[in-house]
């Protein structure tokens, strides 16, 4: 049903066919409220269809007493698109959490993947923890998904293996900026309520934490924060924006109070992308559009 959620993003080619996916590659990310997700036609490698859905809080036809799942959320988007249930050459998932701690490569044992969590967050009793390998620094990123969330998404895309966001950031933005990494490389990711500050020297991440935020305050009062101390001087630092943030917008005004050094991410130009994409920002969805660059 519609009314279980809200299109945010609804950008397709006119060349796409929905009985043609098995040469399409399906990239998709969620939390507990939205999902987003993107097409790629691995013929023309062309990224040819965007689309985002926001879950709706407030159904105005519900009965008395519903409540609204995730998997309610997701079904009706796939029954408003039942396309997305059809066989594709590739299915990558990625969840978007704020719980994730990186731990080296020599120190890691799956078997105490709880342990490492549980020194840095307070978990849930349906909390599931996984863990991913970045390859290119010998680091795992050990996150947290809700058991219910990781069902649902499970039972509409079985033969998926769900990933954390963070990952294929952290993958993504050195793959991408590997050449332009020297000491303290800064990328600020913003995201709908949180957002992701990563700190590269050279093949090594320095620093990856993830804030929650209310008011543009918020994100420069963190970043700040963090910045200083790391020893880095804010005027001095370079720092690359990703996501939900545009030039003009209070949080970029607010930031460049503090920051002078900015500049925006660029397209990953690897890929093509369809024309309906010119009026998306090519710093935004940076993961996702960049999810099949990763061995993830």
């Amino acid at each position: 049903m519609a009314e279980f959620y809200t299109v945010v993003v609804n950008r397709t080619d006119p060349a796409f066919l929905s009985q043609e996916t098995r040469n399409y590659g399906l990239s998709l990310q969620f939390n507990d409220a939205h999902m987003a997700y993107c097409i790629i036609d691995y013929r023309l490698n062309k990224y040819i269809l965007l689309h985002e859905f926001r879950r709706n809080d407030f159904i105005p036809k519900a009965k008395p007493g519903f409540k609204l799942s995730f998997e309610d959320f997701m079904r009706s988007v796939l029954n408003a698109n039942p396309w997305l249930k059809n066989p594709f050459k590739t299915v990558r998932i990625a969840y978007e959490g704020k719980k994730s701690t990186l731990i080296p490569g020599p120190l890691f044992d799956a078997q105490e993947a709880e342990i490492f969590m549980k020194l840095n967050f307070q978990l849930q009793a349906d909390e599931h923890v996984l863990a991913d390998h970045l390859q290119q620094f010998d680091n795992y990123n050990i996150y947290s998904i809700p058991r219910s969330l990781e069902d649902s998404v499970k039972k509409l895309f079985p033969s998926a293996r769900i990933s954390s966001l963070s990952t294929i950031l952290l993958q993504t933005v050195w793959m991408n900026f590997r050449t332009r990494i020297n000491a303290n490389r800064i990328f600020l990711h913003i995201k709908e309520k949180s957002f992701d500050i990563c700190i590269y020297d050279g093949k090594l991440i320095k620093y990856f934490n993830t804030f929650t935020w209310m008011v543009a305050e918020d994100v420069v009062y963190f970043l700040v924060f963090v910045l200083e101390q790391l020893g880095m001087n804010p005027e001095q630092a370079s720092v690359v924006l990703l996501g939900n943030i545009d030039r003009g917008s209070n949080l970029f005004e607010l930031i460049y109070r503090y920051v002078k050094n900015m500049e925006f991410g660029r397209r990953n130009e690897t890929f093509k992308y369809s024309p309906v994409f010119d009026i998306v920002a090519p710093q935004s969805y940076y993961p996702l559009l960049n999810f099949n660059s990763c061995g993830s």
